[in-house]
């Protein structure tokens, strides 16, 4: 609750800075939600390509010395569904603070651990486990996209005619008002 508190005031000062401007970020809270979201995501993203460039450091070649051989791309899979995750966990979970939903600040604290614990099993030296934390990872992914489209406004046939590409129209979410 202190936490939405504090977002309030923000809200309020920066409403005091941009008087004199108009801007979307108080006319529809989702954009704001997707921007920290989108933002915890990209720092995510690069923290796990720091640590994906320390561990290349070494003999220059993967797979040698009994390392799996596919770690790079593994990696970069991983960081792509992290980053998609942390915008979508952004969005879930300030719509769920100013609604009063909490089942859905559930949903993300328990996906976002699950997701977090199930990155440990890559470190298993064979590589053997990485369909095991890929597959349930973007499970979750979908999900948690799917659920921020709902909870901003949008709807599961307007999310499928953009992801299809139907109809060359866009994904509208209406401003609060």
């Amino acid at each position: 609750m202190k936490f939405l508190s504090r977002r309030e005031q923000a809200d309020t000062y920066l409403k005091k800075l941009t008087e004199t401007e108009e801007t979307q970020i108080f006319a529809n809270k989702h954009i704001l939600a997707y921007v920290v979201g989108l933002g915890f995501g990209l720092m995510s993203g690069a923290f796990s390509l720091v640590n994906v460039l320390a561990a290349s450091l070494g003999p220059g070649t993967l797979g040698f010395n009994g390392e799996p051989h596919n770690f790079f791309i593994v990696s970069a899979v991983m960081t792509l569904c992290m980053v998609l995750l942390h915008t979508s966990w952004g969005v879930i979970f300030f719509s769920s603070l100013d609604t009063g939903t909490y089942w859905q600040t559930g949903f993300v604290v328990v996906s976002h651990m699950f997701v977090s614990c199930l990155s440990l099993l890559n470190s298993h030296q064979s590589g053997s486990l990485y369909p095991a934390t890929i597959l349930p990872s973007y499970l979750v992914l979908v999900v948690s996209i799917s659920l921020a489209v709902k909870v901003a406004g949008g709807s599961l046939t307007g999310l499928k005619a953009a992801v299809v590409g139907g109809g060359g129209g866009n994904l509208e979410v209406q401003a609060d008002q």
